[in-house]
Parts: C-alpha cells; structure tokens; sequence
C-alpha cells in the first residue's frame, strides 16, 4: 500500500520529474548549478508546488490568505508567481509565529509562512531535493524522500546489537541556532547561482511576528513550519557533522552513526572510540555554532555483563532495552517499545482536549484520530502489550469525559445509555496487527 506522501511525489508532472532527474544526473557527474533559478520559473514546478500546498493544508499566514481559495485555479497562480519572479517583484514576507507544547513542557516556536512563500519553499525544495539526496549519506533519515522514522529505529536497533555501546546525543534549539552564513557556504558546495542563494537568504532573514507584537529580525535559524526548513537542516547538518563523522569513522573502523534530523546516536563496539567520538562530537558543534543539550548526551552501556536500570534510552519516541532471550536467560536482545513520555503524552493530550462542552460525535473523531496516529507510528518494533495497556488508558478517558458530560447534571443519563454511548464510542480503540519486526530475527541469528 502506498504512503501519503509516495502519493503525493507520483503525482508531479512529467515536466517535473523531467528537471529533477537531470539535476540529479549533473550532480552525480560532479557539476554544480549555477542556473537553477530558470528551473524555479517554469510554471510546471510552480504548479506541482501548489498542488502539494493544497494537499498539505495549513493554517494562514500574516496575510490572511488560505490555501483553499486558489483550489481549481493552481495554473492561472503558478503563472502569476512565475511572473512574480521573472520580473524581481517577489519578496518574502515575515512569518506569523505561534507556539507549540512539547512534552517536556516547554514551548517549541513555529512560523507560519504566507500561501505565496509556503508555494515557493516547496518549489525551492523540488529543486533541491533532487540535487541534495545524490549527496546525502545512508546514516541521515529525517525529512527525506523514502526514509521512514520506523526505519531509522530498525537499524538502530541492529546496529545496537552488534556495537553495545551508545552514546545518545541531542542538539539545543537546534532549528533557532543554525548559523546563517555557514548555512549560507555549505549551500555554496553545490548551487553557485546567486538568484537562488540570494533567494534564500532572504527567506532566512524575513522575520517575525507575534500576536499584538511588532516584527522581530531572524539574525539565526530555520523557521519551522515552512516547507524549506527541514531541507535546509538536513545540508547544515550533513556538513557539519555527517561528513566529519564519516572521515574520522574511516580510521576508527568502528562507529556508527543513526540520525533523524537533529537527534542523533552513536554507536560503537569499543568504549574508547565512543569517548573519542564524544570528544570529536563537541569539537564539531562548536565549529558549527551548535550546542548538545547535556541532559540528552549521555553514553549507555548495553552489553550483557553489564545489564542494569542504567541500559536503556530513549530515541525518536522508543525506549531501547535489554531483554532476554527465551532459551538464555544471559543473553539479551535490543527490544523498543513506547517511551514512558510517550504515553503520557498521549493520555494528557487527549485528557486537554476533550473537555465536557465538546459535542459528543466530534469527541469520538478526535480520540479515533489520536489514536490512530499513535498507535500506527508505534506498532512497530516490540509494542504490543503496550499498545494492548494505552487503549485501555483511551477507553477509560473517554468514558471519563462522557461522565463528566453527561452525570454531573441536574436530570444525568442513566449509566445503561452511558455505557451504550461508551462502548459505541471506543469500538475502534483497538491495537492494529504488529508489524513483524525483521530485526528481531537477525538478533536470534547472531547467537
């Protein structure tokens, strides 16, 4: 079955297909471009672009404008913006910023571009995309074409098995801190075009806006929420530490490297080269003006001599922990299941939002999506009784709202119809079948 998003990039027009393949074809011939900007005119990239908007949705910018009033008319809008940019009226304008939760109760910033700045990023990304994945290492996974976060877990999975020693490793404020002018050489190694380097750093430095404040400068980062963004994460950090890690990996011949975005692991059969990695490791950030946020970097012993409550962490939502094998007690395997935060977050997320005034049918809508997201990210790997204990955790949240909704009350429903509405409201919380986990059998191979 095909994802969403295979969905979406077979739908790009031939013309499309037609310009990446042959900039993915001049990039492994080791040209570089330097007339990319007449590709980002062409009408068809602008069109693929504002289908994809369309079907990605989204909230609005400063100006107002939605993605749903240029639906069934997206060639007359590819025109006007390919003369936009023809004749050097285009500007970007400031992103609108809101906030977002993050599990640890912080909040994270997110800029909301403009429709017309959200449809030239995503042409700007066709473009690059093409270019870029010929020179991206196999150890990145985040925000590329036919890389899955499940995937990425996988083979770190793998590769924690056969190496035992980790060093788990996260990046402070790393979409607020990326360096403008080294962000601005590395695209040099590869788009010498002034048109479009000059392109995007005006998108870089457009600015900001809050609710009741005046615009803000961007004197550093990547705003996230625009469609460029996580491209543009993905060359600063393939050049400030994909590469540098392959070279000094060459000579250590044992270290591996697992990146998703921004949070990353290291992993290695001996505990000297993870040291010297870690050392390495801060070297790099400090040459690309980054900072590892110390609570998340810490080195985790998984061998089996040395099993404790200390071997085990946590990546891309997962904790990774020992267990043991069936027929050996003494030997263990790399098992991931949903982290403690990840749960919680579930439950609190949904216990905010379904307050006792919302309708009972959107109620049912809302909780079916939460948990089918949750419950499809997360039934990979080894999660099923987990996943068997949270729908029991979703269930009772929802019959926790229908009583707070419908009990405290002067006339209450009667617990016979509650539990009708209940039963009829959870019949579709339920773990959807595993996903065999290929890893697993290799691990058992490996004895």
């Amino acid at each position: 079955m095909r994802t969403t998003r295979a969905k979406k990039r077979m739908s790009l027009s031939p013309q499309t297909l037609r310009v990446q393949n042959r900039l993915a074809e001049w990039t492994k011939s080791g040209r570089k471009h330097w007339d990319l900007y007449r590709w980002l005119l062409d009408p068809h990239i602008l069109y693929d672009a504002t289908r994809l908007v369309i079907a990605n949705g989204g909230a609005a910018g400063l100006d107002g404008k939605t993605c749903a009033e240029i639906k069934g008319r997206e060639w007359e809008y590819a025109n006007e913006l390919s003369r936009q940019l023809r004749d050097k009226s285009y500007h970007p304008r400031p992103v609108r910023r809101v906030y977002i939760p993050k599990r640890d109760g912080k909040k994270r910033p997110l800029g909301i571009p403009d429709r017309d700045d959200r449809v030239i990023q995503r042409a700007l990304s066709l473009l690059l995309e093409a270019i870029y994945e010929q020179i991206f290492l196999s150890c990145s996974y985040g925000f590329r074409p036919g890389k899955k976060s499940y995937q990425c877990t996988h083979e770190a999975a793998n590769l924690i098995y056969s190496h035992r020693h980790v060093l788990e490793a996260d990046i402070e404020g790393f979409f607020d801190n990326v360096s403008h002018k080294k962000l601005s050489g590395m695209l040099k190694e590869q788009i010498v075009d002034p048109r479009v380097l000059r392109l995007i750093e005006e998108i870089l430095k457009t600015g900001f806006r809050e609710w009741n404040k005046p615009w803000q400068p961007t004197e550093k980062g990547t705003p996230q929420g625009g469609p460029l963004s996580p491209l543009l994460a993905n060359v600063y950090l393939h050049y400030a530490l994909d590469v540098k890690f392959e070279g000094v990996s060459r000579q250590l011949r044992g270290s591996q490297l697992i990146r998703f975005a921004d949070d990353f692991i290291i992993v290695s059969k001996l505990r000297n080269e993870l040291l010297t990695m870690k050392r390495c490791l801060y070297v790099w950030m400090r040459e690309a003006k980054l900072t590892l946020k110390e609570s998340k970097t810490k080195m985790v012993d998984m061998r089996n001599c040395m099993r404790s409550h200390e071997s085990k962490f946590d990546f891309l939502g997962f904790k990774f922990h020992l267990r043991s094998f069936s027929d050996n007690r003494r030997r263990f395997w790399i098992a991931r299941q949903p982290s403690e935060r990840a749960r919680k977050a579930l439950r609190e997320n949904l216990k905010a939002k379904l307050y006792p005034n919302l309708p009972r049918h959107e109620a049912k809508e809302l909780a079916q999506s939460a948990w089918r997201g949750w419950v499809n990210y997360f039934r990979y790997g080894n999660s099923i009784a987990i996943l068997h204990k949270e729908a029991q955790s979703v269930k009772r949240i929802l019959f926790s709202y229908l009583n707070r909704k419908y009990r405290r009350q002067k006339r209450p429903v009667t617990w016979k119809r509650l539990r009708s509405w209940g039963n009829e409201m959870t019949q579709l919380i339920k773990p959807l079948p595993a996903i065999p986990d290929p890893f697993r059998q290799q691990q058992v191979e490996l004895l």
